[in-house]
């Protein structure tokens, strides 16, 4: 997705948001990979943060952009969240700056994943708890990756 579409996307997803309940957003970088993909569609609902829990897939703006990533834990002030397919931890991410949560993913071919069904809350959590290691080499990094993969290869 060219950058200034990206822009656009952040700018008028919290508009659609408080005007129509949900909005869908197109993935525009690999940073959730391999479960969420460039290209993928993405369906955005307002954010109760009450309801926050690890391994839910929340989308914030970060300047222009819409970031979506995983939450790894969450207190009063923010959330702490990371892409599945990064190293490190994003700083605290304040309440203010968060635009909504990813309930459904949408591929090219047509196929969608509900990410509030049963069983995939109880996934996602048990991922949040893989994506808060931190592998220490490159033997490690891959063996930290292959729950991603694998649930991406059941799910996708």
């Amino acid at each position: 997705m060219p950058e200034r579409n990206v822009e656009l996307a952040a700018e008028f997803v919290p508009e659609i948001l408080e005007r129509e309940g949900e909005a869908w957003a197109r993935a525009a970088s690999s940073s959730m990979a391999p479960l969420i993909q460039v290209g993928d569609e993405l369906r955005v609902v307002p954010l109760d943060p009450a309801l926050v829990r690890r391994g839910m897939i929340l989308a914030y703006r970060d300047e222009r952009r819409l970031i979506v990533h995983r939450v790894l834990a969450n207190g009063p002030q923010g959330v702490v969240t990371k892409g599945d397919a990064l190293a490190k931890p994003d700083g605290l991410i304040g309440w203010d700056r968060i635009v909504g949560r990813i309930v459904a993913i949408r591929t090219p071919s047509g196929r969608t994943m509900e990410l509030d069904r049963f069983p995939r809350p109880l996934i996602d959590r048990a991922v949040s708890v893989v994506a808060r290691l931190a592998p220490r080499n490159a033997l490690a990094w891959k063996a930290h990756r292959l729950p991603f993969h694998l649930l991406a290869l059941i799910t996708r």
